[in-house]
């Protein structure tokens, strides 16, 4: 078999371990944001403590994005798998 038939070689175990790492965090991140906006019509107060609130989601939305995209750059079906657990998560959550 020459180099342009040969098939290539599968990613190493390493990478869907990784991926599943960061596709959890971005999961519990997800989760923890929906029920922080959830909650966040109990933030009365001050316009400062509604600003931090804000903040605080946003940071939590980037983060959980940043290891989504990350899961997804590294493995597609761990992925789609931490998707469809993270709309279970958020469904039984809800």
């Amino acid at each position: 078999m020459n180099a342009a038939t040969m098939p290539p070689p599968p990613a190493p175990a390493r990478h869907d371990a990784i991926a599943l790492q960061a596709g959890v965090l971005g999961s519990v991140l997800g989760v923890t944001l929906f029920k922080a906006i959830a909650l966040s019509a109990l933030a009365s107060g001050s316009l400062m403590v509604i600003g931090l609130w804000l903040l605080a989601c946003a940071l939590l939305g980037a983060w959980s994005l940043a290891a989504c995209l990350a899961c997804l750059a590294l493995s597609r079906r761990v992925f789609v798998l931490m998707l469809v657990l993270c709309t279970v998560l958020m469904i039984c959550a809800a």
